[in-house]
């Protein structure tokens, strides 16, 4: 036999290992951040004005007659009194009481088509005499 047989290779299919890279996208976005071929998202402005409503409504309660109002209408379960303190995109959901509490959760919507909701709860330790009984501030 002869050992010089010469073979012709064709058609060879290789397989090689996949590896997990991430895709590098060609965008070419703007100096604004903005998504690229995509409209701006509502909900963004939304939460900025959620920040900034926010912000003026919490920093009212530095006043000490301000934050004296919210504490007894917390205690008194005033909702009315409540919402005069609020801005009139948030409104009081409802009342509720833990072991040594009592707690009014409210809820703030925000943006141009209401795309941002704030949930939130206020909640007041009460006052206690030495004998261990419920004893509310009187003002």
């Amino acid at each position: 036999m002869s050992a010089n047989l010469k073979l012709k290779v064709r058609n060879v299919k290789t397989s090689r290992k996949t590896t997990s890279r991430a895709r590098i996208s060609n965008c070419k976005c703007n100096d604004n951040h903005k998504s690229c071929g995509r409209r701006e998202d509502p909900a963004v402005e939304g939460v900025q004005e959620a920040g900034k409503e926010l912000s003026d409504i919490f920093k009212q309660l530095k006043d000490e007659r301000t934050a004296a109002m919210l504490v007894r209408a917390i205690r008194c379960r005033d909702a009315r009194a409540i919402q005069n303190l609020l801005d009139c995109d948030c409104r009081v959901v409802n009342f509720f009481c833990t072991r040594d509490k009592d707690c009014v959760r409210i809820c703030c919507q925000f943006g141009r088509y209401n795309d941002v909701t704030v949930t939130f709860d206020i909640c007041i330790r009460r006052v206690q005499d030495e004998c261990r009984r419920n004893n509310f501030w009187q003002f």
